[in-house]
């Protein structure tokens, strides 16, 4: 491995730029490991298996408010330390919780669930706002004919906004807050692809409505063979479908710049055009437009990328090479 002095690094852009991300140089200033104060075992930063930070950073780490609650269904195989599932219950315990499957609830009965799963009817979120938007697929996704949607994750897709003949006024007098979304729990699968269609499977989850989301180029430093760059890390498909609703019912501050290296789909941002408004700078009130609200959910992925950076050329890693 080379240190960081002796290697000249090549031009990138650094994807985390003007994110309202808390400083997370605290962490690099940790020695040792701690006791986690519920199972008594020896961690670094947090407990993966409690859910919890140990040591003097259970004072220390931001805390998020999220607009919903989230539940992260994870694999059995999935290895806790380096699963990044756990970053989202520590910096949000009031709004997440993991299940390790086959132990999971039976949604089946409960209203507002969606599962976040690209299946075959899966919706887009500005569908779920009631927004006219279509997934611009063109023939069959481009798959060879007999291919199942199923397997779409290969290809990218896109979005556009179709017109309709809805009354424009009565469109914008729809006003949503935190009680009226048409969301009350995400749900996510924490594992690799070829094991998410197993839990799928799963009578107490099937049958819920599926989201897909807006493509999105990975920063993960962990490489999955066969996939492409737009496979998030469960943490980022978290933020991704966070700011996606959020910008849907609330808006996006027209000076928030922190999406400007995130690599989001041109489709995006373009749904993303009518829904700016002028607000404060530091406005970042729970319904109040888009402004970093739950960038703080990649306080310890930044921090994870940051470090992989230090001494490995970004260039150079497998995973960032991948196809887009």
């Amino acid at each position: 491995m080379t240190h960081p002095l002796d290697t000249e690094k090549r031009p990138r852009k650094y994807p985390f730029v003007n994110m309202r991300i808390s400083d997370h140089s605290i962490l690099d200033t940790i020695e040792g490991r701690h006791s986690c104060r519920l199972c008594h075992r020896s961690r670094k930063f947090f407990c993966y298996n409690c859910h919890i930070p140990v040591g003097e950073l259970e004072e220390l780490l931001p805390r998020l408010q999220l607009p919903l609650q989230v539940d992260i269904i994870k694999h059995k195989k999935e290895i806790d330390g380096k699963s990044t599932a756990v970053h989202a219950a520590v910096l949000a315990p009031e709004h997440v919780r993991i299940h390790t499957f086959p132990d999971i609830p039976d949604y089946r009965e409960e209203a507002g669930v969606v599962l976040i799963f690209p299946s075959a009817k899966a919706l887009t979120v500005p569908q779920l706002f009631e927004r006219n938007v279509q997934l611009q697929i063109g023939d069959n996704y481009g798959l060879p004919k007999g291919h199942h949607m199923g397997t779409m994750l290969r290809r990218r897709m896109d979005e556009v906004e179709l017109p309709d003949g809805q009354d424009q006024d009565a469109r914008e007098k729809r006003s949503w807050t935190l009680d009226n979304l048409p969301i009350r729990r995400a749900v996510f699968i924490d594992s690799t692809w070829n094991q998410s269609r197993g839990i799928y499977a799963d009578e107490r989850i099937r049958g819920l409505r599926t989201v897909v989301l807006q493509n999105r180029l990975s920063q993960f430093w962990r490489h999955q063979r066969g996939s492409p760059r737009w496979y998030l890390a469960t943490i980022e498909a978290i933020h991704q479908f966070l700011l996606e609703v959020h910008i849907n019912a609330w808006g996006l501050n027209a000076g928030y710049r922190g999406l400007d290296n995130l690599e989001i789909t041109e489709g995006f941002h373009l749904l993303a055009v009518p829904l700016k408004v002028e607000a404060g700078g530091e406005d970042v009130e729970r319904e109040s437009p888009y402004n970093g609200q739950y960038d703080n959910l990649l306080f310890f992925f930044a921090n994870m990328y940051d470090l992989i950076h230090k001494y490995y050329d970004h260039n150079d890693l497998i995973s960032y090479r991948r196809p887009i």
